[in-house]
């Protein structure tokens, strides 16, 4: 039996996993802006292709001011730092070769996350990079003791000292994120499937898929827009009709449940 229940809690985990990474591959094609230049045999310095962008769920291609509009920079400032903050955190993590390691950092990460999000929401200090002392020099935040929210094992809460571009770092975010999940995937090769581990996984995906649960609700926001946009320019009078109205109640956000 238990060999049948840990098959069983693989299956769903990867499902999960595979699942997770095809929504945050989406939502990073959907959600990138146009190079200046236009070449899609062009490949970035570290032999990467570059991103080619996709219409969201093959139903609108995102005008890039749309985007800039919807995800204002300046609005959306500290859910720019909170996306920034937890991935930069990812980075060391990923370095970890043993599975069962891996696997538990991610889980300490999310619970110092949640920890993080809780005390800050009663404090407002902010953890630089640079800061400077009395003296007018600067010193990495790291040496300057007590100047933090916490004292975390992963979580690094570092923030640069100047605002970020919020989808520059989304997208960044959701490239980090693929990485993390598809090497969550490869450890369970290694690893038995208990019902602890699969609670553990579960654990550290519903945070991840409530980092974008927003965004993915923002943006059916944005394509509904969209839509109505177009039906009024198709038949203004007809369209204005209550009777002949469109319904445009939809989400495309249970998909990523």
């Amino acid at each position: 039996m238990a060999a049948v229940a840990g098959n069983v809690w693989e299956y769903s985990i990867r499902e999960l996993i595979n699942k997770r990474i095809v929504t945050f591959r989406h939502l990073r094609n959907s959600m990138a802006l146009p190079l200046e230049f236009n070449s899609e045999s062009h490949s970035a310095n570290d032999g990467s292709k570059v991103i080619q962008r996709r219409a969201y769920f093959n139903a609108l291609l995102f005008d890039p001011d749309d985007l800039r509009g919807m995800f204002n920079s300046i609005r959306l400032r500290k859910r720019t730092r909170v996306y920034f903050m937890l991935g930069s955190s990812l980075g060391p993590i990923l370095a970890i070769s043993n599975p069962a390691d891996y696997i538990k950092a991610l889980g300490i990460l999310v619970s110092e996350y949640d920890s993080y999000m809780s005390e800050s929401g009663s404090k407002t200090k902010k953890r630089h990079f640079f800061r400077k002392s009395k003296g007018g020099e600067e010193h990495s935040a790291s040496a300057q003791g007590g100047y933090e929210l916490g004292n975390f094992s992963y979580l690094d809460t570092h923030t640069p000292p100047f605002d970020l571009d919020f989808l520059q770092v989304f997208d960044t975010f959701c490239q980090i994120t693929v990485i993390m999940y598809t090497k969550l995937a490869d450890s369970l090769l290694s690893i038995s499937i208990t019902q602890t581990a699969f609670d553990n996984i579960a654990k550290i995906d519903s945070r991840f898929k409530k980092m974008i649960s927003v965004v993915t609700k923002e943006l059916d926001e944005l394509v509904k827009n969209e839509i109505t946009k177009e039906l009024r320019l198709i038949d203004p009078l007809d369209f204005a009709s209550p009777e002949n109205e469109i319904n445009t109640d939809w989400e495309t956000s249970s998909v990523y449940k």
